[in-house]
């Protein structure tokens, strides 16, 4: 029996084996729309009715993986009530998809994340692919929710709370294997033996319809936190302490807490909870800029965002990841080369890294094969899978082996006369057609472009460190970039799961150039005498993932001090910071991979912070009448550190180093972990207001100096009362894709 949905295939076997394939008719990966709901209702409704069926099978059939889970524009769209109406129709459904008399099996390939977990939970059995594409998760909380159709009730029941809390309040994703370890799945098969390993499963299920699930190693003392009610209420208070600095931003935590807190007194309570909370929650300011962030990420990552109007991409595969990208080159094996290196190779790309010597070219190796095995260690990356990148990736100190390169990735020393070198010997050896890039994160690409025979094909690539951690790419056009290249290097951007900003060739780019007047403001209170830990202590506060003088003990002092010098011509009243970066890197501390810091360390444990004083004492401390400040939810410490940050976004954006807003707030979330519930340094400046900031920033400007005078465009803003979004209703720029507001 076949049955032809819109976005089902519906398929019984011989066996009497029913096979539900999905596939979403417009889109490439499978997401629960209105459409996907009312034909699975249909399909579910005919299963409870079959007396024959023997086992229901539901698979993707796009290659993309499952099922990425709800349609976020639809959300995003939805007022509270109708929120709770959706969430009861998705819970119902799979409430009957788990109470169905016929044994059911979820086969996993790829992602498996949010509403399609839940649908996975709801199955009997799971089987899942341990492949480096299978990810399973509840992500919900990173777009300020909750999961809604039963996730905070059926994973703890099917894992237990240990394995379930950071699943549902941190939104952390599991490996097939990792999937298989606590319980979560039933089995694993790796791509090789992916049919057989179904089909046999299938043939076991058919053989004992009601097989056990694999029991789970616990020790007494998960035992006694999992099952017992006084061990639950331990598991959940300590929970709620550890979050507590995370929930005073993000009220998706304890909202989850208490969904699971209320599931495990009364199931039926549960699932109440969850959508009430749910519903609560799509309509805070927190839950509105994580959404608009979403939709700002998939913007960044189409193609057609940044195209200009002049380019014409091939008719031949335009949106295809690899484009004519197969072969990458990189010259320079240290930290950032290495790890672009292991990146590429885990996404299939030849690799050839290039070192000065072959002692300097085997390190390299070694650093990838480092990062390799410490994957396949932690269980994110199959073995296999580890063994087959490394053999992708190959080692020399000769320019010869670039020659057939697509793409060439410079990244050593941060130097101009260095990268100059560089890209002479790479237009003297690569074909014409290769594409030469920099990684560096301040330096000019058009004088790299100079010094090279082929300026069109130059542009910036600038990874962040650590490179498999940070999402952001900025893909940096020089003066004479082809579109081409550009849509070359987004493309490959794209394939490398990480998300590109174009930004134009300007000291420091965009992160960089926005950044550096918040740490230097950092620096400048050092100067004045405020204690290190106050000033990292209020920087978290405000929600940044750590403080900036611990951000820049985590990027070392030398490279911080290269990058001020670079930034001179762009920072104004510089001179204190210059000076302090110097003095300490001329006394050896540049921060944890030297053992000192703004902090010492032993090891890799963070100890005491270093004593300034010696320091400073030769540095002029800055005497200041306090003003009076207009209310904008900051104290002084977090003004003084966001407002140069909120300034210099206005700059950047005002001399078109991005040309359009979202592009600041998406880089600085991504490429610096800026307050992500916030929604960014622009958004937050139209929270706040643009008349308040500008009042302040004019209060602080009088109180330390030129350099918080407000950006002409932030005047103009304050005067007019008008916005940098094109829409104030729509700051994703998806013109359908509106937030509701009351």
């Amino acid at each position: 029996m076949n049955t032809d949905y819109k976005n089902f295939h519906v398929y019984r076997d011989d066996r009497d084996v029913v096979t539900v394939w999905i596939q979403h008719a417009t889109r490439s990966i499978n997401v629960f729309d209105d459409d996907v709901i009312s034909e699975l209702w249909q399909i579910v409704s005919d299963l409870e009715d079959d007396k024959v069926a023997k086992l229901v099978i539901f698979r993707s059939a796009h290659e993309s993986g499952f099922m990425a889970g709800a349609d976020v524009a639809k959300i995003a769209q939805l007022t509270a009530s109708e929120v709770a109406e959706a969430l009861g129709t998705g819970q119902s459904l799979f409430t009957r998809i788990a109470n169905l008399e016929i044994p059911t099996l979820a086969v996993i390939a790829g992602p498996c994340l949010g509403g399609g977990l839940e649908f996975a939970l709801a199955c009997r059995y799971r089987i899942a692919q341990d492949s480096v594409s299978t990810r399973l998760g509840l992500p919900e909380v990173q777009l300020g929710v909750i999961p809604g159709w039963g996730g905070t009730q059926r994973l703890p029941q099917r894992v237990g709370l240990i394995q379930s809390l950071p699943m549902i309040l941190q939104g952390k994703k599991l490996t097939a294997s990792k999937a298989l370890q606590v319980g979560l799945v039933d089995r694993i098969a790796d791509e090789p033996n992916w049919k057989n390993s179904v089909d046999q499963f299938v043939r076991d299920l058919l053989q004992r319809p009601l097989l056990l699930h694999q029991p789970i190693h616990k020790s007494l003392l998960t035992r006694f936190l999992d099952h017992t009610s006084i061990g639950r209420r331990i598991t959940l208070h300590t929970a709620r302490n550890r979050t507590a600095r995370e929930a005073a931003h993000y009220p998706a935590i304890p909202a989850a807490i208490r969904a699971i807190e209320a599931g495990l007194r009364r199931r039926a309570d549960g699932f109440a909870t969850e959508r009430l909370e749910f519903s609560r929650l799509i309509e805070t300011p927190t839950c509105r800029n994580l959404l608009e962030l979403f939709f700002r990420r998939e913007r960044a990552r189409s193609l057609a965002t940044w195209r200009s109007a002049n380019s014409h991409p091939s008719p031949d595969h335009p949106t295809a990841d690899h484009s004519t990208i197969h072969k990458v080159g990189i010259v320079g094996a240290g930290v950032m080369g290495a790890g672009i290196a292991q990146l590429a190779a885990l996404k299939r790309y030849h690799v050839v890294l290039k070192e000065v010597s072959e002692e300097l070219a085997t390190s390299g190796m070694k650093r990838i094969e480092a990062l390799l095995t410490g994957m396949s260690d932690s269980g994110r990356l199959p073995a296999a899978d580890a063994q087959a990148a490394m053999g992708r990736v190959s080692a020399t100190c000769e320019w010869g082996p670039l020659e057939s390169a697509d793409l060439v990735i410079e990244a050593v020393v941060e130097r101009d006369d260095v990268k100059a070198k560089v890209f002479r010997e790479l237009s003297k050896v690569v074909d014409p057609h290769g594409l030469l890039t920099s990684n560096t994160s301040s330096l000019s690409i058009a004088h790299m472009a100079d010094a090279s025979n082929r300026p069109q094909q130059v542009a910036g690539l600038h990874f962040f460190n650590p490179v498999h951690r940070m999402e952001l790419v900025e893909v940096v056009r020089a003066s004479e970039t082809s579109d081409a290249v550009i849509d070359e290097l987004v493309q490959f951007v794209r394939s490398l799961g990480k998300t590109p900003i174009v930004t134009s060739d300007t000291p420091g780019f965009l992160v960089n150039r926005i950044l550096f007047p918040y740490i230097g403001e950092a620096i400048q209170m050092i100067c004045d005498g405020v204690a290190t830990e106050t000033i990292d202590r209020e920087a978290r506060r405000f929600g940044m993932p750590m403080g900036p003088l611990e951000l820049l003990d985590q990027v070392g002092l030398d490279v911080a001090y290269h990058v001020s010098g670079a930034l001179d011509s762009v920072l104004r009243d510089n001179e204190r910071v210059v000076k302090l970066f110097g003095e300490m890197v001329t006394r050896g501390w540049i921060g944890r991979k030297s053992g000192q810091g703004f902090y010492r360390y032993d090891g890799q444990r963070r100890a005491a912070p270093t004593p300034m004083q010696p320091i400073i004492d030769g540095v002029p401390t800055t005497m200041v009448p306090h003003l009076d400040m207009a209310h904008d939810g900051l104290n002084d410490a977090q003004r003084r550190l966001i407002y140069p940050l909120i300034n210099e976004s206005v700059k950047c954006l005002q001399q078109r180093v991005v040309a359009e807003a979202w592009m600041v707030d998406l880089a600085m979330v991504l490429g610096t972990g800026f307050a992500p519930f916030r929604g960014g340094p622009l958004s937050l400046g139209e929270q706040i207001g643009w008349k308040t900031v500008a009042r302040n920033m004019k209060a602080l400007e009088v109180m330390y100096g030129i350099r918080f005078e407000p950006a002409t465009r932030l005047d103009e803003l304050a005067a007019t009362g008008g916005t940098l979004f094109i829409n104030t209703e729509d700051r994703s720029g998806f013109g359908t894709q509106r937030l509701t507001r009351h």
